[in-house]
């Protein structure tokens, strides 16, 4: 199972920006996977546990396994092709 975790902040500029368009694009090209958004501020303990020191972070699990991670700068594309990649190696197996 692939999971999406979105690690941002409430003074993060760039994370308000980037979330709705990242969030449709998976919705919309990939609607099986689940996106869970975390707030740093609010769950400063998942943060640490991931190692999340800057945002926005975009972690990819498989398995809850961390498989990809993209951290404060990056592009949508760059997300979508490790989700393809992906998605065709575990969704459709």
């Amino acid at each position: 199972m692939i999971k999406i975790l979105y690690f941002s902040g409430e003074h993060c500029s760039v994370c308000k920006a980037l979330k709705p368009k990242l969030t449709e694009a998976i919705s919309i090209k990939f609607p099986t996977i689940d996106i869970e958004i975390i707030d740093v501020n609010a769950s400063q303990e998942i943060a640490a546990q991931h190692l999340v020191f800057t945002l926005p972070v975009v972690l990819i699990m498989v398995e809850g396994k961390e498989q990809y991670r993209f951290a404060r700068s990056f592009s949508i594309s760059d997300v979508m092709d490790k989700l393809e990649r992906l998605f065709t190696l575990y969704e459709n197996n």
